[in-house]
């Protein structure tokens, strides 16, 4: 509801009200006349403390000419509420001649029934700037997560091409006729990760299709010397975010297969359960400590698939690293949100 639509609704409803009050719960055509002057007293109050009042006064720290306003404003209603009464509506009422002109228990008692009305539409404003703005909070909030989100992917990116672009100059340059395997493959990953990536989740299906182009490559890169072990299980469609469990599998190749290692052997098991994903990933590594390990367990991808999950499924992931002498195991559970 727009403001301007607030404060018709408002002002209607105080009208009727008031009316009806006054007339002793009969809706008397006299009171309906009457407080016609009182409702654009009321509204007077609150525009006047709302634009003028306190913007200009109490919010730049001018409290005394704060108060001398309320005061003299105040007054001048009251002078002309009293005025109208001695001129019309006393006479209107059948109470000619029985009240004073003024005074001031008289004063204090129409002073509060002025600024009631506006003290409560000052309370319902509130109400709906407090909500405006936690929506405002969360909307930023959100935005935020979503920008973080997109450049953690942006980071991963980057790092799947530089080492595929890699494997694929290797075998150029050599003219292996399995360079056109390779382009294909690639094909299929930066379809997946420039695209599909920047979706909030895709289906299982689709994150697995993009894990096995991506051992394809890897198996075309290592030849005989990679031992992979690769197993799926379960319904492909639930959703789950995408380059999580590519990034995890990447991980294991990336630090699990170098060079230094003779017999690399690599195992990605991949299962659905009753609506959750069940990642497993298993490697050897190096036998040299040091700046390869150090930045298997530090480095951007394993950095990113913590912060990804902390952002994405802040609390249905569970995510456990086995970190062994000779071997490297993550173990990541993804359950459905209730």
């Amino acid at each position: 509801m727009q403001v301007y639509q607030r404060h018709i609704l408002f002002w209607i409803t105080i009208y009727i009200l008031w009316t009806f009050m006054k007339s002793s719960y009969v809706f008397f055509s006299v009171y309906l006349v009457i407080n016609l002057l009182n409702l654009a007293i009321y509204m007077s109050a609150y525009y006047l403390l709302k634009h003028l009042q306190l913007p200009y006064l109490y919010s730049r720290g001018k409290f005394v000419l704060f108060v001398l306003s309320l005061l003299g404003v105040s007054i001048l209603f009251y002078t002309i509420w009293r005025t109208a009464g001695v001129l019309w509506i006393d006479e209107l009422r059948g109470l000619k001649g029985r009240f004073q002109f003024m005074s001031l228990v008289d004063y204090l008692t129409q002073t509060v029934q002025f600024y009631s009305p506006a003290m409560a539409l000052f309370a319902w404003e509130s109400h709906y700037e407090r909500k405006a703005e936690q929506e405002r909070i969360h909307q930023l909030e959100k935005e935020k997560l979503t920008t973080e989100l997109k450049f953690l992917k942006a980071q991963l990116n980057p790092h799947f091409l530089f080492n595929t672009l890699n494997n694929l100059y290797s075998f150029v340059v050599t003219g292996s006729p399995k360079a056109p395997e390779i382009i294909l493959g690639l094909s299929g990953i930066l379809d997946y990760v420039l695209y599909k990536s920047q979706q909030a989740s895709v289906p299982l299906s689709e994150e697995i299709t993009a894990i096995e182009n991506f051992i394809n490559l890897e198996k075309i890169r290592y030849g005989d010397r990679l031992e992979i072990h690769y197993s799926t299980a379960g319904n492909k469609s639930v959703p789950v975010s995408p380059l999580l469990l590519l990034s995890l599998v990447e991980n294991a190749f990336k630090h699990g297969a170098s060079g230094d290692i003779d017999n690399p052997k690599i195992t990605v098991d991949i299962q659905e359960k009753n609506e959750a994903i069940i990642c497993k990933v298993w490697n050897t590594k190096s036998n040299h400590q040091g700046e390869l390990n150090d930045a298997y367990k530090e480095g951007i991808g394993l950095s990113n698939i913590k912060r990804q999950l902390n952002l994405v499924y802040p609390t249905n992931h569970e995510l456990t690293i086995a970190d062994e002498a000779t071997t490297f195991t993550i173990s990541l559970t993804i359950q459905p949100f209730a």
